[in-house]
């Protein structure tokens, strides 16, 4: 079998593994890997160190090419009295379990959006693939991955975003359907 996929990606199969956040691990993309597929890690909760751990870790189980997956929402705006409002209505639900809600709320995805020590690990480390979800980083940062020759992927759910992808660089896109997975699309308004 042979396509244009296959060949950008040094894969035998069309089959890109779902890179999920805080459950992919070393061994799940490196098998998938091995066997031909695009192995992927969810890189969307780690620390760069982390993340780099997790790459050293899948590079010692394959020699094979594979996906690093990033975040790329915009970034929260804290609003404190917004907050007090989610911890009120949220109270009787945590009531129900015998526990209270936080004192604040916390962001626990941290962003690939000018996230500069996470995009110097990338340029360092060169992964064969990057991905991008719920949005894109800046233009300039994909040229700089694609400069270094890594192969760029991101999800639209749009073609709004298909488009958007295009125009910023992106090496490839996907089009997820965003009402299977439950998420909205990165160009509408509070996405």
């Amino acid at each position: 079998m042979s396509n244009p996929l296959l060949s950008l990606l040094d894969i035998d199969y069309p089959l890109i593994q779902a890179p999920m956040a805080g459950v992919s691990t070393p061994a799940l993309a490196a098998a998938v890997s091995n066997a031909g597929a695009l192995g992927s890690l969810g890189l969307g909760a780690s620390t760069v160190a982390q993340a780099e751990a997790m790459i050293v870790a899948t590079r010692q189980l394959t020699d094979r090419p594979f996906n690093v997956n990033l975040f790329c929402h915009a970034p929260p705006r804290r609003d404190a009295r917004r907050e007090a409002d989610w911890a009120t209505t949220l109270r009787p639900h945590f009531a129900r379990y015998g526990s209270t809600p936080p004192d604040s709320l916390s962001e626990i995805y941290q962003t690939f959006i000018g996230h500069a020590p996470m995009l110097e690990l990338l340029l360092d480390i060169s992964p064969a693939v990057v991905s991008f979800h719920f949005g894109l980083p800046e233009g300039e940062t994909i040229q700089r991955l694609r400069r270094q020759g890594i192969v760029t992927l991101a999800t639209a759910t749009s073609l709004q975003e298909a488009l958007l992808i295009e125009q910023q660089g992106s090496t490839w896109w996907s089009l997820r359907a965003m009402r299977r997975v439950g998420t909205g699309d990165f160009c509408s308004a509070g996405a």
